[in-house]
């Protein structure tokens, strides 16, 4: 047991605990879904750039109150070198370790083109299962 005995007063974590649970989980900023058209676009995007985004956190920094640029006397700026490395090890591990899972429901439409000797093929018909698949971010 320790010297210092608990005051009941002050033991609040399973309070702060449920603020901060209440926080992630009921108030949330709802992203609208991107609708077929945009996705389809989606190869127009130029990808995540480490670069860019440091260059964004960095530019916030005197709105937060943290000095930008070079400090007193020629010192690095350790902060804005920070920002740096945290953004180049969140676009990597992004870009060489996140997978995206895809489902197709069942009954989805297909068709096709062919041709074999007896001339053009085509065909219409749906998958009977729903079928997976796999992407990456870039």
């Amino acid at each position: 047991m320790g010297c210092i005995k608990p005051n009941k007063k002050l033991q609040k974590s399973n309070g702060l605990a449920d603020f901060v649970l209440f926080l992630f989980e009921f108030d949330k900023v709802r992203i609208p879904k991107l609708g077929l058209f945009q996705i389809l676009l989606s190869d127009l995007r130029p990808g995540l750039d480490s670069d860019s985004i440091s260059s964004n956190v960095i530019s916030k920094f005197e709105r937060i109150g943290i000095p930008s640029g070079p400090l007193e006397g020629g010192a690095t700026n350790v902060m804005e070198e920070y920002t740096k490395v945290v953004m180049e090890e969140i676009v990597d591990s992004i870009q060489s370790d996140m997978r995206i899972d895809i489902a197709v429901d069942a009954g989805m439409l297909v068709q096709s083109n062919g041709g074999n000797a007896g001339g053009p093929v085509v065909s219409v018909g749906s998958n009977p299962l729903p079928q997976g698949g796999n992407g990456v971010a870039t």
